[in-house]
């Protein structure tokens, strides 16, 4: 299905082209494809899907199809940090309020979350590290405490997504289980704390970048903690209500009624397997990615978040592309700001979001032009998506 524009030889062309980079993707290995991609200020809008959405069921992708957009939601999670932040719910301090502050965990955790040689080294932590990912946290979902995955060449074999843990990916998981020993898989950071060497920190707090899942599951416990309130309900009330996104929820927490294995969400392609006709879950992911949306909800939400409809003053978007460059932020990166990563590509540079399994959510700010989609597969080209923003761009300007 193509929106289509007012009906011109050029639009006409153009949707003609974009569709043919989509189908693209099935070449290049997709089982699927959907994307969204507005140019407000020169009235273009296109929305298409390709392949099939589910191998159960072998129905066809279609727009109306959700999807897991994995770590795109961190930028849902930094926005609702930075809208606590303006209410004045974290002090005076702010993104710059250390974490250990706030007491989410018990003292003998918070010393254990972050280590130097053996001993405590999580107090000089703040929430801007970790919205930056320059706290030196390691990332438990695919780091261990001996490699880093771009040390083991993918996912180490102690972390999450390269343990048996999820090998079977079946296993319910929760973000944090108090009363749960530290050997208890179905915790997430009951797992972190169990793996030698994985709290040993990787640099001096804002020293370096290293992406990390586990920061972005504490920003969110920290969230809850604040608020006294959920974190899926914390989404709900504060961006996904408020935007109107109808087709956006937290999985596995807030879902509507949805059918056997998770229909009617789009699979997810991962070690060759469709992971959830199979029956697969991915609930590991919350607070680091655990939104389900589709490309339409997707771009209202980045639309809202640039014009700033979500928050009453600057300062929440300044922060957020407020652009760092630590040492290891590799290309294409150019920026890390708090929850938001600013990427080149032929046409100029873009913010936004990936997401591990092939989501994508990005503005180029030159060209008005916002995009969002997936692939649905976790060896997904990392651009997959800048010929099509390229294309637009090209065409409107």
């Amino acid at each position: 299905m193509t929106q289509k524009v007012p009906a011109t030889n050029a639009s006409s062309s153009l949707e003609r082209e974009l569709d043919s980079l989509l189908e693209g993707q099935l070449a290049a290995g997709a089982r699927n494809a959907v994307a969204r991609i507005e140019a407000p200020a020169a009235g273009f809008a296109y929305e298409h899907a390709v392949g099939v959405a589910r191998d159960d069921t072998g129905e066809a992708m279609t727009p109306r199809h959700r999807f897991h957009t994995a770590s795109v939601s961190k930028s849902m999670t930094a926005l609702l940090v930075l809208q606590l932040a303006e209410e004045g719910a974290l002090g005076r301090a702010g993104v710059d309020a250390r974490y250990v502050e706030f007491e989410v965990f018990p003292d003998e955790v918070q010393e254990r979350l972050l280590t130097r040689g053996g001993r405590p080294a999580f107090a000089g932590v703040t929430l801007r590290h970790m919205l930056s990912h320059t706290s030196g946290f390691r990332d438990a979902f695919v780091d261990d405490g001996s490699r880093t995955s771009a040390d083991a060449g993918g996912a180490a074999p102690g972390s999450i997504i390269g343990s048996n843990a999820t090998r079977d990916m079946t296993v319910a998981w929760s973000p944090w289980l108090p009363d749960g020993d530290a050997e208890n898989e179905r915790g997430v950071i009951n797992y972190y704390l169990s793996q030698p060497g994985m709290s040993e920190a990787l640099f001096e707090p804002g020293s370096a970048f290293h992406y990390s899942d586990t920061a972005f599951v504490l920003l969110a416990l920290l969230v809850e903690r604040v608020t006294g309130e959920s974190y899926h309900a914390n989404l709900r009330d504060r961006i996904i209500e408020p935007c109107g996104l109808g087709d956006t929820y937290l999985a596995y927490r807030d879902d509507p009624p949805l059918g056997p294995r998770r229909q009617p969400e789009s699979d997810v392609h991962a070690r060759g397997t469709a992971v959830l006709s199979s029956g697969g879950n991915l609930s590991f992911d919350w607070g680091g990615g655990g939104l389900v949306t589709t490309a339409g909800d997707l771009v209202l939400f980045l639309r809202a978040l640039m014009d700033r409809k979500l928050y009453g003053s600057d300062p929440t978007l300044r922060d957020m592309t407020a652009w760092q460059q630590p040492p290891g932020l590799a290309p294409r990166r150019t920026g890390v700001g708090l929850g938001l990563f600013r990427t080149g590509y032929q046409a100029g540079e873009l913010w936004g979001h990936s997401g591990a399994w092939g989501a994508k959510m990005d503005h180029d700010p030159a060209a008005g032009i916002y995009f969002a989609g997936t692939v649905n597969r976790t060896d997904a080209a990392t651009g997959w998506h800048h010929a099509l923003i390229a294309t637009v761009a090209e065409h409107i300007r």
